[in-house]
């Protein structure tokens, strides 16, 4: 297994519960953004600026020395760069963190990204992670379709 790579964006929740169950037209999005020419590309970033909201790093770094602070193979070399590795050399993840996009890093066992995830999930609902080499995409925390008509 090699190295896998995500990007995790955090989506405006209008935009969320609006694309509920067409997450395809996010991952196109973002994929095309890593593709396309100059000129779409500009188009296609102000599209995901308007749709994504920007993280806090301060509030990223708390819940994830909230979360995994006491746990053993957790570390974090700066504010915005973080690690696990999984015990007896099974496997480890890297995050790095921006304020348009987080950037994950892992190799091994999925048990290393996994733990990430969990931790990520507590901040915010609306995160949807994108791995292009694998065309996989989803949400951290299942998105509840709010019931509209009772």
């Amino acid at each position: 297994m090699g190295m896998r790579s995500y990007q995790i964006y955090w989506i405006g929740e209008e935009f969320a519960h609006y694309f509920y169950g067409r997450e395809h037209s996010f991952f196109q999005l973002f994929f095309e953004s890593t593709i396309k020419g100059k000129e779409e590309k500009s188009v296609i970033e102000r599209q995901i600026q308007h749709i994504t909201q920007e993280f806090s790093l301060s509030a990223v770094a708390s819940a994830l020395k909230k979360a995994l602070g006491g746990k053993s193979g957790f570390s974090s070399e700066s504010e915005s760069l973080y690690k696990v590795e999984l015990p007896k050399e099974k496997g480890k993840a890297v995050l790095l963190t921006k304020k348009h996009c987080l950037y994950l890093k892992a190799s091994g066992s999925y048990e290393a990204e996994t733990i990430f995830f969990h931790a990520l999930k507590k901040l915010n609902a609306c995160l949807f992670a994108v791995d292009f080499q694998q065309k996989n995409y989803g949400w951290l925390a299942p998105i509840k379709k709010e019931i509209l008509f009772k």
